[in-house]
């Protein structure tokens, strides 16, 4: 039992650091570091998924745990939900700013006229433009 106290430790850890990086990440608004820490945070997510029993496992492991690591691991748990609630509302507030920057650009162009087909040329649809 001891190895999967330690492996649940480690994992929970594991895990915050991932979902904080991509906190701190998206409020600095470094974009050429944004596709790792979303990658970094979704295999964090994803191990702590198929961690053997699932999220009814992780509960199980969590409470085996001796007072002290117990009390860690909740911590690490709680701050982890915090950080993955303020990152989608970081990344739901980047989406609007770049559909905003898109429109603003779309208007703004020397193209943004009204074509024959009666709609008006996008150009870099779906792609960040700027830094949100």
């Amino acid at each position: 039992m001891n190895a999967s106290k330690t492996d649940i430790l480690s994992l929970l850890r594991q895990v915050g650091h991932a979902v904080a990086q991509l906190r701190q990440t998206l409020e600095q608004l470094e974009l050429p570091g944004l596709e790792s820490a979303v990658q970094e945070a979704q295999a964090a997510v994803d191990s702590l998924n198929a961690f053997p029993g699932g999220l009814v496992g992780v509960r199980q492991s969590i409470q085996a745990l001796p007072s002290p690591q117990k009390e860690e691991a909740l911590r690490t748990l709680d701050k982890a939900r915090l950080d993955q609630d303020v990152n989608a509302e970081l990344l739901k507030a980047a989406m609007q700013r770049n559909a905003a920057l898109q429109a603003y650009a779309a208007q703004a162009s020397a193209s943004a006229t009204y074509s024959s087909e009666g709609g008006v040329p996008v150009s870099g649809t779906g792609t960040l433009l700027g830094k949100f």
